[in-house]
């Protein structure tokens, strides 16, 4: 158990590993690096209701990973689970700090906590990071994401945001967010008939937000019934930059239902995204991104205002640590709500191979291989897609 949290706070925390197949140029999303720290349904101390004991379990760990977006490299975590409640069967809490590098030159460093309170009445996060990032800008909009023209991009990110909910009734909690980022873009070099890129320039942006959830589940780590449902607004200012206020809205449902127990259970998850308002290239909705990514696009080649995924799974495990799963689903994107509805569809499926890391706790080691119109991706993480 303690091995698999160790991988999976890396893991999580900086983002998936995705190999590319022939198509496309790799790129990175700086939208979805905002999603591991501050948000509820991004815990790192997930786990069961079963009792975990009390006391302090360290983390330490070095995690080498290859990336096709950022290429070979190596994140680096310390941190501890613990608790601020005496009851033992309350998820506990975890802290970390981490470091990544990668052969591209990006970079990053990271502290966070994920704490509950009050026998899980609070949940309260924090986070606070440092992010340069390598990558390449596809343009906005279906045309610029079928075109496959993207021109190099430096970002550097300083982030820093906290969470506050609090339980209202069993099962769902409510509470407010905010976030203050800062924030720098620029051309790495200008190849001959360059994308324009907007924002160009240094901008620091303020969003105070409301989010909830209603969380059903048996199980974080393999559900076998149940739900989990959430809702986060975000609404954004700029003190300095071109762009101007925008807000962004995420609402996703999940569902989970047991075919024949453990070994065979059907998901389902449906996510919409909406950035109404002047909002940067980089808050925009981005397939590939994210928590409830649709495996088989690279990420933020595919951006717009508004954005969807639907995408079911059907989950299989053996009696022992193996397990294996098929997938298919499909997104969207668009620049209007009413353009959504007629919006390209872009079809993505693949197949999944499941690595229980202990035997007490279902978190899983997963190496899915999707594909998407563009092509083919290697995906290797911790933990379900959703």
């Amino acid at each position: 158990m303690r091995f698999g949290v160790v991988i999976a706070l890396c893991v999580i925390a900086f983002g998936k590993a995705t190999a590319q197949g022939t198509s496309g140029t790799p790129v990175i999303d700086p939208t979805s690096l905002d999603a591991p720290p501050i948000d509820p349904a991004e815990e790192l101390g997930k786990g069961t209701s079963e009792k975990t004991g009390r006391g302090i379990t360290p983390l330490i760990a070095p995690v080498p990973f290859k990336n096709s977006q950022i290429g070979w490299g190596g994140a680096l975590m310390m941190g501890a689970i613990h608790r601020f409640d005496p009851d033992t069967t309350i998820k506990p809490s975890t802290g970390a700090v981490a470091g990544l590098a990668s052969e591209n030159g990006t970079w990053g460093v990271m502290g966070l906590e994920l704490a509950r309170l009050g026998h899980d009445t609070w949940r309260v996060r924090g986070m606070a990071s440092y992010l340069d990032l390598k990558y390449d800008f596809y343009g906005i909009g279906i045309d610029a994401g079928e075109s496959g023209i993207a021109v190099p991009l430096d970002q550097t990110l300083f982030m820093t945001g906290g969470v506050i909910l609090r339980r209202v009734i069993p099962g769902l909690y409510l509470g407010g967010s905010f976030i203050w980022i800062h924030t720098t873009v620029a051309l790495r070099e200008v190849p001959a008939g360059a994308l324009v890129v907007p924002d160009q320039t240094t901008a620091d942006l303020l969003a105070p937000g409301v989010q909830g959830e209603v969380d059903t589940r048996d199980n974080d780590y393999w559900p076998e019934h149940g739900s989990l449902a959430e809702l986060k607004a975000r609404f954004f200012s700029t003190q300095s930059g071109e762009s101007g206020s925008f807000q962004r809205y995420q609402l996703s449902w999940s569902s989970f239902n047991a075919l024949r127990g453990k070994s065979l259970v059907l998901a389902m998850n449906i996510n919409a995204c909406a950035a109404p308002g002047d909002a940067p290239f980089y808050g925009l909705c981005s397939l590939g991104s994210g928590r409830y990514t649709l495996r088989g696009y690279t990420q933020g080649r595919y951006r717009d205002h508004y954005g969807n995924v639907v995408q079911v799974e059907l989950r299989a495990h053996t009696a022992g640590r193996f397990g294996g799963a098929v997938f298919g689903g499909f997104g969207q994107v668009a620049p209007g709500f009413s353009d959504i509805w007629s919006a390209q569809l872009l079809p993505a499926g693949g197949i999944g191979a499941r690595f229980q890391l202990s035997e007490k706790y279902p978190m899983h080691m997963r190496l899915d291989y999707a594909w998407g119109r563009d092509g083919g991706l290697l995906y290797f993480s911790v933990a379900e897609a959703f």
